[in-house]
């Protein structure tokens, strides 16, 4: 017998997949997600830059665009739905006017998105990172929480780019979750861990399956298990719920008195690699078949017998100029080093392969080289290290006795 609690979950997304399964039956998109416009980053130029320099311009994504949509017929339509679904009631009445006032302009569906997000170039480059990377970024599903700005759209497809493009493609291919309850009783699962599943699942969860029948990688604001942490992800998920207030401390502009020093780059950038690391580790020994539903008990990255012993036995480097510092509040970062459970140690080693790789290579030769050919596929990067300026800069006096601390 279902629970109550879950009950409205299986019902609606029983009433999504009926409607989603009538639209794919009816429209057969093709030719999608081909990675051909976000390619992959392997220099710094993408790294080395503020959060207003280095995403593609307005006439890339147009082109983008247009080339998705030149063979697929109502694919705007479909995929603007899709970018704007929500359950909450708030969301649902704003878009209905957002709706009206674009049909009396006369406006196709471009104009929805470009009034979800309150802006042009944002709704764009969402649109145009969903046809290509099939990646969904979207507002949470509670209408009053913060809301992701166009220089953090900037930021996540900056990052986007330093994955490579065979990565991108199993990170994107969730199947959803479903028949919970039949599945607690086959597994026997405890009720204590039963909660912890029905807490960690969101509750719009099936607003994000796409007409092939699986969820994209999700990109929302939220805060994620504990409000004080920077980012979330959930094992068996590619959902990244990132907490907006602690996420902007790594900006650029961001100045701290504790170590005297001001960002001139977006360290954002690698909090979000670190997070599609956990994607990754997530997803790496997934056969696209079975569902994902519970934290510990299917194959990852950082609970392969094979690969613990590679994992705990790898150094990490040091960030440069402490700029990872901001963050010290955190438990698992040990000075200056993302270091708790095993999970975070892979997903901090996967971010230094693509965003420290000099300074990992000296420090952890074994690791660098188990990362490069096992799970890269021999692609390797440039890094910080090859940025043509500095990404900090130290404070003068006056900046240094009027900017914040750090954890603050």
């Amino acid at each position: 017998m279902l629970r109550p609690k879950i009950l409205p979950r299986v019902l609606l997304a029983l009433v999504l997949n009926i409607a989603t399964s009538t639209l794919a039956q009816q429209v057969a998109f093709t030719g999608l997600f081909q990675n051909k416009f976000f390619t992959l980053s392997q220099g710094a130029e993408l790294i080395c830059t503020t959060s207003a320099e280095g995403q593609l311009p307005v006439v890339r994504l147009r082109q983008a665009i247009a080339y998705y949509e030149s063979f697929n017929p109502g694919l705007r339509d479909a995929a603007v739905a899709f970018l704007t679904r929500h359950t909450n009631l708030d969301h649902l009445t704003e878009i209905r006017h957002i709706k009206r006032a674009c049909a009396k302009q006369h406006k196709d569906a471009l104009c929805l998105l470009e009034g979800y997000w309150d802006d042009t170039e944002s709704a764009l480059r969402v649109l145009a990172l969903f046809y290509d990377t099939k990646t969904v970024i979207k507002h949470n599903n509670d209408y009053d929480y913060p809301r992701f700005e166009a220089d953090h759209i900037h930021s996540f497809e900056k990052a986007l780019r330093k994955i490579p493009p065979f990565m991108r493609r199993f990170i994107t291919q969730a199947k959803p979750l479903g028949n919970l309850d039949d599945a607690f009783k086959k597994a026997t699962i405890p009720r204590a861990t039963q909660q912890l599943i029905l807490d960690a699942y969101p509750e719009d969860a099936e607003t994000r399956i796409w007409l092939d029948g699986s969820q994209p990688l999700s990109i929302i604001p939220g805060t994620g298990f504990r409000d004080q942490v920077v980012a979330q992800v959930y094992s068996g998920s590619n959902n990244i719920i990132f907490t907006i207030k602690n996420f902007d401390k790594a900006k650029d502009g961001q100045s701290y008195r504790d170590i005297g020093l001001t960002y001139l780059v977006d360290f954002r950038i690698p909090l979000i690699v670190h997070e599609l690391g956990h994607v990754i580790d997530n997803f790496h020994f997934w056969d696209g078949k079975e569902e994902l539903y519970f934290f510990f008990w299917y194959r990852k990255l950082s609970t392969d017998i094979i690969f613990v012993d590679l994992i705990k036995d790898s150094e990490l480097a040091l960030w440069p100029s402490h700029w990872f510092s901001a963050f010290e509040y955190l438990w698992e970062v040990n000075n200056g080093r993302y270091n708790g459970k095993i999970n975070e140690k892979l997903a901090e080693l996967f971010a230094q392969y693509i965003l420290i790789p000099g300074q990992l290579k000296t420090d952890s030769p074994n690791g660098y080289a188990w990362l490069r050919d096992d799970i890269f596929k021999g692609i390797e990067y440039q890094g910080y290290e090859s940025c043509p300026n500095p990404v900090v800069r130290k404070l003068s006096w006056w900046e240094s006795a009027t900017a914040r601390a750090l954890g603050k």
